[in-house]
Protein backbone atom coordinates (compact mmCIF):
# COMPACT_ATOMS: atom_id res chain seq x y z
CA UNK A 1 0.00 0.00 0.00
CA UNK A 2 1.19 2.74 -0.83
CA UNK A 3 1.90 6.42 1.09
CA UNK A 4 -0.95 7.86 -0.66
CA UNK A 5 -3.51 5.41 -0.21
CA UNK A 6 -2.66 5.41 3.84
CA UNK A 7 -3.06 8.73 4.00
CA UNK A 8 -6.81 8.63 1.87
CA UNK A 9 -7.98 6.06 4.55
CA UNK A 10 -6.96 8.00 7.31
CA UNK A 11 -8.40 11.36 5.79
CA UNK A 12 -11.57 8.93 5.49
CA UNK A 13 -11.90 7.74 8.84
CA UNK A 14 -11.41 10.89 10.34
CA UNK A 15 -14.36 12.02 8.21
CA UNK A 16 -16.15 9.58 9.79
CA UNK A 17 -15.46 10.35 13.25
CA UNK A 18 -16.17 14.28 13.24
CA UNK A 19 -19.13 14.19 10.40
CA UNK A 20 -22.52 14.82 12.19
CA UNK A 21 -24.54 10.90 12.31
CA UNK A 22 -27.61 11.04 10.64
CA UNK A 23 -29.79 7.73 11.07
CA UNK A 24 -31.06 6.08 7.39
CA UNK A 25 -32.63 2.87 6.50
CA UNK A 26 -31.20 0.75 4.12
CA UNK A 27 -31.19 1.66 0.54
CA UNK A 28 -28.41 -0.69 -1.13
CA UNK A 29 -29.19 -4.40 -1.90
CA UNK A 30 -28.72 -7.46 -0.20
CA UNK A 31 -27.69 -10.97 -2.48
CA UNK A 32 -28.29 -14.03 -1.16
CA UNK A 33 -29.02 -17.95 -1.97
CA UNK A 34 -27.24 -20.92 -1.88
CA UNK A 35 -24.37 -23.02 -3.75
CA UNK A 36 -25.20 -26.51 -5.17
CA UNK A 37 -23.27 -29.20 -7.64
CA UNK A 38 -25.01 -30.92 -10.05
CA UNK A 39 -26.95 -33.12 -7.77
CA UNK A 40 -28.39 -30.46 -5.25
CA UNK A 41 -26.18 -30.94 -2.55
CA UNK A 42 -24.89 -28.55 -0.54
CA UNK A 43 -21.28 -26.86 -0.71
CA UNK A 44 -20.27 -25.51 2.48
CA UNK A 45 -17.11 -23.25 1.85
CA UNK A 46 -17.68 -22.18 -1.34
CA UNK A 47 -16.65 -18.48 -2.26
CA UNK A 48 -18.93 -16.29 -3.27
CA UNK A 49 -17.73 -12.75 -4.75
CA UNK A 50 -19.83 -10.00 -6.69
CA UNK A 51 -18.08 -7.54 -8.83
CA UNK A 52 -19.60 -4.08 -9.47
CA UNK A 53 -19.53 -3.80 -13.35
CA UNK A 54 -18.84 -0.23 -13.05
CA UNK A 55 -16.72 0.69 -10.43
CA UNK A 56 -14.75 -2.71 -10.11
CA UNK A 57 -15.83 -2.97 -6.33
CA UNK A 58 -16.19 -6.07 -5.06
CA UNK A 59 -17.74 -8.02 -2.15
CA UNK A 60 -16.99 -11.64 -0.78
CA UNK A 61 -19.03 -14.12 1.11
CA UNK A 62 -18.01 -18.08 1.79
CA UNK A 63 -20.99 -19.94 1.88
CA UNK A 64 -21.85 -21.68 5.32
CA UNK A 65 -22.69 -25.12 6.50
CA UNK A 66 -25.76 -25.48 4.18
CA UNK A 67 -23.94 -23.88 1.36
CA UNK A 68 -25.68 -20.67 2.27
CA UNK A 69 -24.25 -16.90 1.40
CA UNK A 70 -25.15 -13.62 2.03
CA UNK A 71 -24.26 -10.27 0.42
CA UNK A 72 -25.25 -7.25 1.88
CA UNK A 73 -24.96 -3.90 1.56
CA UNK A 74 -24.18 -4.20 -2.91
CA UNK A 75 -24.92 -0.68 -3.84
CA UNK A 76 -27.24 -0.54 -6.46
CA UNK A 77 -26.25 -1.28 -10.01
CA UNK A 78 -25.03 -3.93 -12.58
CA UNK A 79 -22.95 -6.88 -10.84
CA UNK A 80 -21.21 -10.00 -11.82
CA UNK A 81 -20.74 -12.85 -9.41
CA UNK A 82 -18.25 -15.76 -9.77
CA UNK A 83 -18.36 -18.83 -7.55
CA UNK A 84 -15.10 -21.24 -6.56
CA UNK A 85 -14.81 -24.02 -4.84
CA UNK A 86 -12.38 -27.04 -4.59
CA UNK A 87 -12.65 -29.06 -7.13
CA UNK A 88 -15.58 -27.47 -9.23
CA UNK A 89 -16.11 -25.55 -11.61
CA UNK A 90 -15.94 -21.42 -11.56
CA UNK A 91 -19.65 -20.10 -12.03
CA UNK A 92 -19.86 -16.86 -13.23
CA UNK A 93 -22.84 -14.70 -13.95
CA UNK A 94 -22.65 -11.49 -15.94
CA UNK A 95 -25.15 -9.01 -15.76
CA UNK A 96 -26.83 -9.04 -12.70
CA UNK A 97 -29.21 -6.23 -11.71
CA UNK A 98 -29.29 -4.89 -8.34
CA UNK A 99 -31.97 -2.14 -7.28
CA UNK A 100 -32.32 0.24 -3.88
CA UNK A 101 -33.12 -1.91 -1.09
CA UNK A 102 -33.67 -4.98 -3.08
CA UNK A 103 -33.08 -8.56 -1.47
CA UNK A 104 -32.72 -11.41 -4.33
CA UNK A 105 -31.86 -14.56 -4.17
CA UNK A 106 -29.32 -16.35 -6.62
CA UNK A 107 -29.31 -20.33 -6.07
CA UNK A 108 -25.65 -21.55 -7.95
CA UNK A 109 -25.39 -24.90 -8.95
CA UNK A 110 -21.57 -25.84 -9.62
CA UNK A 111 -20.14 -28.61 -12.02
CA UNK A 112 -17.50 -30.44 -10.96
CA UNK A 113 -14.20 -29.95 -12.86
CA UNK A 114 -10.94 -28.20 -12.45
CA UNK A 115 -11.33 -24.79 -11.05
CA UNK A 116 -9.06 -23.01 -13.65
CA UNK A 117 -12.06 -23.88 -15.77
CA UNK A 118 -15.09 -21.25 -15.84
CA UNK A 119 -18.93 -22.04 -16.70
CA UNK A 120 -20.20 -18.87 -17.92
CA UNK A 121 -24.32 -18.38 -17.63
CA UNK A 122 -25.22 -15.87 -20.17
CA UNK A 123 -29.22 -16.40 -20.06
CA UNK A 124 -31.42 -14.13 -17.48
CA UNK A 125 -30.00 -15.26 -13.82
CA UNK A 126 -33.27 -16.57 -12.23
CA UNK A 127 -33.55 -13.71 -9.23
CA UNK A 128 -36.16 -14.46 -6.78
CA UNK A 129 -37.53 -11.61 -4.44
CA UNK A 130 -39.64 -13.45 -2.44
CA UNK A 131 -37.27 -13.15 0.96
CA UNK A 132 -39.38 -9.51 1.75
CA UNK A 133 -42.95 -9.04 1.61
CA UNK A 134 -42.65 -5.19 0.62
CA UNK A 135 -44.30 -4.38 -3.04
CA UNK A 136 -42.32 -2.27 -4.51
CA UNK A 137 -41.17 -0.78 -8.70
CA UNK A 138 -37.62 0.49 -9.20
CA UNK A 139 -38.01 3.41 -11.61
CA UNK A 140 -34.09 2.75 -13.48
CA UNK A 141 -32.21 4.98 -14.86
CA UNK A 142 -33.11 4.02 -18.71
CA UNK A 143 -36.67 5.62 -17.73
CA UNK A 144 -34.96 8.45 -16.02
CA UNK A 145 -33.22 9.33 -18.74
CA UNK A 146 -36.06 8.40 -21.93
CA UNK A 147 -39.03 9.66 -20.03
CA UNK A 148 -40.27 13.14 -20.46
CA UNK A 149 -39.85 15.65 -16.89
CA UNK A 150 -41.68 18.51 -17.03
CA UNK A 151 -39.18 20.64 -14.71
CA UNK A 152 -37.15 17.78 -14.21
CA UNK A 153 -37.37 16.91 -10.85
CA UNK A 154 -37.19 12.98 -10.19
CA UNK A 155 -39.37 12.74 -6.95
CA UNK A 156 -42.27 13.33 -9.40
CA UNK A 157 -41.39 9.93 -10.96
CA UNK A 158 -43.33 8.47 -8.18
CA UNK A 159 -46.75 9.39 -9.34
CA UNK A 160 -46.39 6.81 -12.13
CA UNK A 161 -45.61 3.90 -10.19
CA UNK A 162 -48.21 1.56 -9.53
CA UNK A 163 -50.32 1.53 -6.34
CA UNK A 164 -49.96 6.09 -6.79
CA UNK A 165 -51.92 8.69 -7.64
CA UNK A 166 -51.06 11.86 -7.94
CA UNK A 167 -52.86 14.79 -5.42
CA UNK A 168 -51.19 18.02 -6.58
CA UNK A 169 -51.21 20.13 -9.34
CA UNK A 170 -49.46 19.37 -12.19
CA UNK A 171 -47.35 22.30 -13.26
CA UNK A 172 -45.59 22.70 -9.91
CA UNK A 173 -42.80 20.14 -10.40
CA UNK A 174 -39.95 22.00 -10.77
CA UNK A 175 -36.79 21.27 -8.14
CA UNK A 176 -37.92 24.20 -5.93
CA UNK A 177 -41.70 23.13 -5.43
CA UNK A 178 -41.79 21.37 -2.42
CA UNK A 179 -45.08 20.33 -2.28
CA UNK A 180 -45.86 19.59 -5.99
CA UNK A 181 -43.50 16.05 -6.44
CA UNK A 182 -44.29 14.92 -2.74
CA UNK A 183 -47.91 15.33 -3.70
CA UNK A 184 -48.92 11.66 -3.90
CA UNK A 185 -51.43 9.34 -2.13
CA UNK A 186 -49.52 5.67 -1.93
CA UNK A 187 -51.88 2.95 -1.28
CA UNK A 188 -54.66 4.67 -0.75
CA UNK A 189 -53.08 6.56 2.08
CA UNK A 190 -53.92 10.52 2.61
CA UNK A 191 -51.79 12.81 0.53
CA UNK A 192 -48.53 13.21 1.62
CA UNK A 193 -48.52 10.87 4.23
CA UNK A 194 -45.43 9.05 3.03
CA UNK A 195 -41.48 8.56 3.95
CA UNK A 196 -39.53 10.34 1.28
CA UNK A 197 -35.77 9.48 1.41
CA UNK A 198 -32.74 10.11 -0.30
CA UNK A 199 -29.89 7.57 -0.29
CA UNK A 200 -31.49 5.99 2.93
CA UNK A 201 -31.67 9.19 4.85
CA UNK A 202 -34.81 10.92 5.65
CA UNK A 203 -35.70 13.55 3.31
CA UNK A 204 -39.41 15.25 4.41
CA UNK A 205 -39.89 18.65 6.24
CA UNK A 206 -42.00 18.82 9.17
CA UNK A 207 -45.47 19.67 6.91
CA UNK A 208 -44.43 15.82 4.77
CA UNK A 209 -43.13 17.70 1.65
CA UNK A 210 -39.99 16.40 -0.06
CA UNK A 211 -37.03 18.84 1.52
CA UNK A 212 -34.34 18.46 -1.21
CA UNK A 213 -34.86 17.36 -5.39
CA UNK A 214 -30.95 16.55 -6.50
CA UNK A 215 -30.74 17.39 -10.30
CA UNK A 216 -32.08 14.61 -13.15
CA UNK A 217 -28.55 14.01 -14.09
CA UNK A 218 -27.27 12.95 -10.24
CA UNK A 219 -30.14 10.03 -10.03
CA UNK A 220 -29.51 6.46 -10.43
CA UNK A 221 -32.90 4.90 -9.78
CA UNK A 222 -36.01 5.75 -7.69
CA UNK A 223 -37.22 2.92 -6.18
CA UNK A 224 -41.22 3.08 -5.09
CA UNK A 225 -42.88 1.01 -2.24
CA UNK A 226 -46.43 1.21 -1.49
CA UNK A 227 -46.29 -1.62 0.67
CA UNK A 228 -43.33 -1.48 3.29
CA UNK A 229 -43.28 -4.49 5.83
CA UNK A 230 -39.52 -3.59 6.57
CA UNK A 231 -39.21 -3.04 10.19
CA UNK A 232 -36.22 -0.60 9.52
CA UNK A 233 -38.67 1.80 7.68
CA UNK A 234 -41.40 3.94 9.74
CA UNK A 235 -42.77 7.00 10.11
CA UNK A 236 -45.04 6.63 7.08
CA UNK A 237 -48.93 6.54 6.86
CA UNK A 238 -48.48 5.16 3.18
CA UNK A 239 -45.20 4.28 1.48
CA UNK A 240 -41.87 5.11 0.94
CA UNK A 241 -40.06 6.62 -2.00
CA UNK A 242 -36.01 6.50 -2.33
CA UNK A 243 -34.56 8.54 -4.67
CA UNK A 244 -30.53 7.01 -5.13
CA UNK A 245 -28.02 9.17 -6.33
CA UNK A 246 -25.37 8.02 -8.88
CA UNK A 247 -21.83 7.59 -7.69
CA UNK A 248 -18.65 8.03 -9.78
CA UNK A 249 -16.89 4.86 -11.85
CA UNK A 250 -14.06 3.57 -13.40
CA UNK A 251 -14.85 5.74 -16.60
CA UNK A 252 -14.56 9.89 -16.41
CA UNK A 253 -18.53 10.81 -17.68
CA UNK A 254 -19.78 14.21 -18.14
CA UNK A 255 -23.00 16.34 -19.81
CA UNK A 256 -24.03 19.60 -19.98
CA UNK A 257 -27.87 20.13 -20.82
CA UNK A 258 -29.60 23.53 -21.00
CA UNK A 259 -33.40 23.39 -21.27
CA UNK A 260 -34.63 27.09 -22.34
CA UNK A 261 -38.81 28.48 -23.05
CA UNK A 262 -38.36 31.48 -24.05
CA UNK A 263 -41.11 35.07 -24.08
CA UNK A 264 -41.64 34.99 -28.12
CA UNK A 265 -43.25 31.38 -27.88
CA UNK A 266 -45.74 31.93 -25.35
CA UNK A 267 -48.93 33.95 -25.43
CA UNK A 268 -50.22 36.60 -23.85
CA UNK A 269 -52.26 35.88 -20.99
CA UNK A 270 -56.26 35.93 -21.51
CA UNK A 271 -56.81 38.68 -19.17
CA UNK A 272 -54.01 40.71 -19.87
CA UNK A 273 -54.83 40.86 -23.25
CA UNK A 274 -59.00 41.39 -21.98
CA UNK A 275 -57.91 44.79 -20.30
CA UNK A 276 -55.32 45.68 -23.16
CA UNK A 277 -52.13 45.44 -21.20
CA UNK A 278 -49.09 44.66 -23.06
CA UNK A 279 -47.44 40.91 -22.54
CA UNK A 280 -44.87 40.51 -19.47
CA UNK A 281 -41.85 39.16 -19.57
CA UNK A 282 -41.96 34.99 -19.58
CA UNK A 283 -38.77 32.65 -19.36
CA UNK A 284 -37.34 29.38 -18.11
CA UNK A 285 -33.74 28.44 -18.24
CA UNK A 286 -33.42 25.43 -16.67
CA UNK A 287 -29.22 24.35 -17.00
CA UNK A 288 -26.36 22.48 -15.55
CA UNK A 289 -23.35 20.34 -15.43
CA UNK A 290 -22.46 16.48 -14.60
CA UNK A 291 -19.71 15.22 -13.98
CA UNK A 292 -18.12 11.77 -12.26
CA UNK A 293 -14.94 9.71 -12.50
CA UNK A 294 -12.20 7.76 -10.46
CA UNK A 295 -9.79 9.89 -8.67
CA UNK A 296 -6.89 10.15 -10.54
CA UNK A 297 -3.46 12.17 -10.03
CA UNK A 298 -0.85 10.82 -12.53
CA UNK A 299 1.94 9.53 -11.79
CA UNK A 300 0.44 10.00 -8.20
CA UNK A 301 -2.60 8.06 -7.78
CA UNK A 302 -4.34 5.42 -9.53
CA UNK A 303 -8.28 5.64 -7.86
CA UNK A 304 -9.78 3.61 -10.20
CA UNK A 305 -11.43 0.47 -8.53
CA UNK A 306 -10.74 2.55 -5.27
CA UNK A 307 -11.67 6.43 -5.14
CA UNK A 308 -14.67 7.52 -6.99
CA UNK A 309 -15.81 11.41 -7.03
CA UNK A 310 -19.24 12.58 -8.75
CA UNK A 311 -19.95 16.52 -9.07
CA UNK A 312 -23.77 17.96 -9.89
CA UNK A 313 -24.68 21.75 -10.43
CA UNK A 314 -28.16 23.15 -11.91
CA UNK A 315 -29.46 26.40 -11.81
CA UNK A 316 -33.11 27.76 -12.88
CA UNK A 317 -34.07 31.22 -13.77
CA UNK A 318 -38.06 31.66 -13.73
CA UNK A 319 -40.07 34.76 -15.12
CA UNK A 320 -43.82 33.75 -15.24
CA UNK A 321 -46.75 36.31 -15.59
CA UNK A 322 -49.13 36.62 -12.78
CA UNK A 323 -51.99 38.92 -13.53
CA UNK A 324 -54.82 39.40 -11.39
CA UNK A 325 -57.66 42.03 -10.38
CA UNK A 326 -57.90 43.86 -7.37
CA UNK A 327 -60.23 46.92 -7.33
CA UNK A 328 -59.36 50.78 -7.10
CA UNK A 329 -61.09 53.78 -6.37
CA UNK A 330 -63.51 55.26 -9.22
CA UNK A 331 -63.39 58.96 -10.60
CA UNK A 332 -66.95 59.49 -8.08
CA UNK A 333 -65.77 57.76 -5.15
CA UNK A 334 -62.71 59.74 -4.86
CA UNK A 335 -65.38 63.02 -4.40
CA UNK A 336 -67.16 60.74 -2.00
CA UNK A 337 -69.83 59.78 -4.55
CA UNK A 338 -70.93 56.15 -3.83
CA UNK A 339 -74.94 56.93 -5.67
CA UNK A 340 -73.50 54.41 -8.38
CA UNK A 341 -73.21 51.30 -5.52
CA UNK A 342 -76.44 52.55 -3.63
CA UNK A 343 -78.53 51.41 -6.94
CA UNK A 344 -77.62 48.03 -6.28
CA UNK A 345 -79.33 47.57 -3.21
CA UNK A 346 -79.43 49.30 0.63
CA UNK A 347 -76.58 47.54 1.39
CA UNK A 348 -74.17 49.84 0.02
CA UNK A 349 -75.17 52.28 2.38
CA UNK A 350 -73.06 54.95 3.79
CA UNK A 351 -74.46 56.05 7.72
CA UNK A 352 -72.76 58.78 9.07
CA UNK A 353 -70.83 58.32 11.87
CA UNK A 354 -71.09 61.43 13.99
CA UNK A 355 -74.86 60.21 14.20
CA UNK A 356 -76.53 57.91 16.26
CA UNK A 357 -80.25 57.25 18.23
CA UNK A 358 -80.79 54.79 20.98
CA UNK A 359 -83.69 52.06 19.83
CA UNK A 360 -85.66 50.70 22.34
CA UNK A 361 -84.29 47.33 21.53
CA UNK A 362 -81.16 49.04 22.58
CA UNK A 363 -79.49 49.26 19.03
CA UNK A 364 -77.81 52.59 17.81
CA UNK A 365 -79.12 53.64 14.42
CA UNK A 366 -77.30 56.45 12.65
CA UNK A 367 -78.36 58.53 9.43
CA UNK A 368 -77.63 57.66 6.17
CA UNK A 369 -75.35 60.00 3.70
CA UNK A 370 -78.23 61.68 1.27
CA UNK A 371 -77.76 59.79 -1.73
CA UNK A 372 -74.65 58.26 -0.21
CA UNK A 373 -72.67 61.03 -0.93
CA UNK A 374 -69.97 61.88 1.66
CA UNK A 375 -70.32 66.03 1.74
CA UNK A 376 -67.24 67.48 0.69
CA UNK A 377 -66.52 69.14 4.15
CA UNK A 378 -66.57 66.01 5.78
CA UNK A 379 -63.68 64.54 3.61
CA UNK A 380 -60.17 64.85 5.10
CA UNK A 381 -57.78 67.01 3.06
CA UNK A 382 -55.28 64.44 3.29
CA UNK A 383 -57.39 62.04 1.24
CA UNK A 384 -56.67 63.72 -2.07
CA UNK A 385 -53.16 63.31 -1.69
CA UNK A 386 -53.47 59.24 -0.48
CA UNK A 387 -56.07 58.64 -3.04
CA UNK A 388 -53.58 60.13 -6.20
CA UNK A 389 -51.08 56.91 -4.79
CA UNK A 390 -53.80 54.91 -6.76
CA UNK A 391 -54.22 54.13 -10.18
CA UNK A 392 -57.50 54.77 -11.94
CA UNK A 393 -59.57 52.18 -13.62
CA UNK A 394 -58.47 49.86 -16.06
CA UNK A 395 -61.14 47.56 -16.77
CA UNK A 396 -64.92 47.24 -16.42
CA UNK A 397 -64.79 45.01 -13.35
CA UNK A 398 -68.62 44.45 -11.85
CA UNK A 399 -71.56 46.59 -11.18
CA UNK A 400 -70.57 47.17 -7.73
CA UNK A 401 -67.07 48.61 -9.38
CA UNK A 402 -64.91 45.46 -7.64
CA UNK A 403 -62.21 43.87 -9.55
CA UNK A 404 -62.11 46.88 -12.08
CA UNK A 405 -58.06 46.75 -12.27
CA UNK A 406 -55.94 44.70 -13.94
CA UNK A 407 -51.81 44.02 -12.31
CA UNK A 408 -50.14 42.86 -15.03
CA UNK A 409 -47.47 41.37 -12.79
CA UNK A 410 -43.99 38.82 -12.98
CA UNK A 411 -43.10 36.12 -10.32
CA UNK A 412 -39.64 35.02 -10.01
CA UNK A 413 -37.64 32.55 -9.01
CA UNK A 414 -33.83 31.56 -8.90
CA UNK A 415 -32.85 28.02 -7.80
CA UNK A 416 -29.10 26.79 -7.72
CA UNK A 417 -28.23 23.34 -6.59
CA UNK A 418 -24.95 21.69 -5.77
CA UNK A 419 -24.43 18.29 -4.80
CA UNK A 420 -21.21 16.28 -4.54
CA UNK A 421 -20.33 12.62 -3.76
CA UNK A 422 -17.13 10.52 -2.82
CA UNK A 423 -16.92 6.92 -2.88
CA UNK A 424 -14.51 4.35 -1.20
CA UNK A 425 -13.43 0.92 -1.73
CA UNK A 426 -11.15 0.80 1.38
CA UNK A 427 -11.78 -3.11 0.91
CA UNK A 428 -13.80 -6.03 -0.80
CA UNK A 429 -15.51 -5.80 3.04
CA UNK A 430 -15.41 -2.21 3.92
CA UNK A 431 -16.87 0.42 1.72
CA UNK A 432 -17.71 4.02 2.60
CA UNK A 433 -19.38 7.16 0.34
CA UNK A 434 -20.74 10.68 1.36
CA UNK A 435 -22.53 13.17 -0.23
CA UNK A 436 -23.11 16.68 0.33
CA UNK A 437 -25.97 18.81 -1.06
CA UNK A 438 -26.27 22.28 -0.93
CA UNK A 439 -29.24 24.69 -2.64
CA UNK A 440 -30.08 28.58 -2.53
CA UNK A 441 -33.37 29.44 -4.09
CA UNK A 442 -35.31 32.99 -4.10
CA UNK A 443 -38.68 33.52 -5.02
CA UNK A 444 -40.57 37.22 -5.39
CA UNK A 445 -43.77 38.52 -6.69
CA UNK A 446 -44.62 42.03 -6.99
CA UNK A 447 -47.54 43.02 -5.08
CA UNK A 448 -50.08 45.55 -7.14
CA UNK A 449 -50.36 48.35 -4.61
CA UNK A 450 -46.50 48.43 -3.57
CA UNK A 451 -45.47 48.48 -7.21
CA UNK A 452 -48.30 51.18 -8.32
CA UNK A 453 -47.17 53.08 -5.72
CA UNK A 454 -43.55 52.81 -6.56
CA UNK A 455 -44.21 54.10 -9.83
CA UNK A 456 -46.30 57.07 -8.44
CA UNK A 457 -43.68 57.70 -5.93
CA UNK A 458 -40.93 57.61 -8.62
CA UNK A 459 -42.14 59.33 -11.47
Amino acid sequence: MTKLSRLLIVLSLLVTLVAIPVFAQEFRATLNGTVNDAQGAVIPGATVIATQTNTGSKSEATAGAGGQYTLPFLAPGSYTVEATAQGFKRFRQENIQLGTNQRVSLNIALEVGDIVETVTVTSDAPLLTSNSAATGQVISQEVIDSIPMSGRTPMSLAAIAFGVTAMSDPRFTRPFDNAGPSGISMGGAPNRSNELLNDGAPNTTRDRRVAYNPPVDAVGEVKVEVFQSDASYGNTGGGTVNVTTKAGTNRFRGALYNFNQVEDLAATDFFVNQSGGKKTNSVYNQWGVSAGGPVFIPKLFDGRNKLFWQFNYEGIKNRQPEPFRTTVPTAANRTGDFSQQLALGSRYQIHDPLTGALQPNGTILRTPFAGNVIPQNRISAIAPNVLSFFPQPNAAGAADSQDNYQVNTNRGDDFFTTLGRMDFNISDNHKMFFSMQQTSARSFAASPSASTISRKATS
